[in-house]
């Protein structure tokens, strides 16, 4: 298994985070599950993470504060981020897209399977 790409998904709904982590494994990718902000900024210190599958509404630091911190660690400030959310307004996600991420995705325009498939094309096309 060389250069299998690793997703962390940051989903805090646990059966949600449990399909995408099999279904991102099908796909043939390596994942790690993490359901608040604090969990993925402590498995992002211990293993190689290629891309982030990050919800904005996270419990206690949200995805968006996340994002600023991640953004603002010397290490980490230039992981490869997918915000993928059911908050879908303007402002939103133009203060997210400042944040350099790869794509935002509204998790009530897509269906689960599509998702999967965009952020597999991404990492297929290297820039995850």
């Amino acid at each position: 298994m060389e250069n299998v790409k690793t997703i962390l998904v940051v989903e805090d709904e646990k059966a949600l985070n449990s399909i995408i982590v099999e279904r991102l494994k099908e796909k043939g990718f390596k994942t790690f599950s993490a359901f608040t902000a604090e969990e993925a900024m402590n498995s992002l210190k211990t293993e190689k993470i290629d891309l982030i599958w990050l919800d904005l509404r996270l419990p206690k630091m949200s995805g968006f504060d996340f994002l600023k911190k991640l953004r603002g660690e010397p290490e980490l400030k230039d992981k490869k981020v997918v915000v993928v959310s059911v908050s879908g307004t303007f402002d939103t996600k133009d203060e997210v897209k400042k944040l350099s991420v790869l794509e935002y995705f509204v998790k009530s325009e897509w269906k689960l399977d599509n998702l999967i498939n965009e952020v597999s094309m991404l990492m297929d096309k290297g820039k995850a």
